[in-house]
């Protein structure tokens, strides 16, 4: 009789372990699926076609059109009289690179007298790739050669002469 309970006990921790197992892969199963379930991200304004109507080509100005919309997402760099409305909707699956998934801009230009001149949406199949160059400008700096390396190792070139003249102190030594 006593192995009889000896064989149930162990076959109820057995069950137990199983059913542990069990409930960890399960879970493990449902974080790594939930993990790749993609990300998706609006980021922007882009106001709504019925309140862009209200703008007017030659009678609404700057005022009337951050009292419309809103202030600009953007404006230009080098020329204050053009606005932006941006707005881009992007998706990420776990760790990889975002997709841009739809991408719009409202560009308003203002004449000399802050009035609306033009109106345009450009959407993404309108934009252009660029490519970034890798380069990089050599600078003039601290690149040692390897005599000038050694013989500042040995004391005979201590200070640098790009850091400007010498200052000595009240000894008359040269820092």
């Amino acid at each position: 009789m006593t192995s009889r309970i000896r064989y149930t006990r162990q076959s109820k921790a057995g069950l137990a372990k199983a059913r542990l197992g069990a409930t960890c892969a399960a879970f493990i199963l449902v974080a790594g699926l939930t993990a790749c379930d993609p990300n998706v991200a609006n980021r922007g304004h882009m106001p709504d076609p019925e309140r862009v109507a209200e703008i007017q080509v030659g009678a609404s100005n700057r005022d009337d059109v951050e009292l419309i919309l809103g202030s600009p997402s953007s404006v230009a760099a080098f020329d204050s009289k053009i606005w932006y409305y941006i707005s881009n909707k992007t998706e990420q699956v776990a760790f990889f690179h975002p997709q841009l998934l739809d991408q719009q801009v409202l560009e308003i230009h203002f004449d000399e007298s802050g009035t609306v001149s033009e109106l345009r949406h450009i959407e993404q199949a309108d934009g252009k790739d660029v490519e970034l160059v890798e380069r990089e400008t050599p600078t003039r700096g601290k690149d040692l050669t390897v005599i000038r390396q050694m013989l500042s190792s040995l004391g005979f070139l201590g200070r640098d002469p790009l850091s400007g003249p010498p200052v000595y102190d009240s000894g008359g030594r040269n820092n």
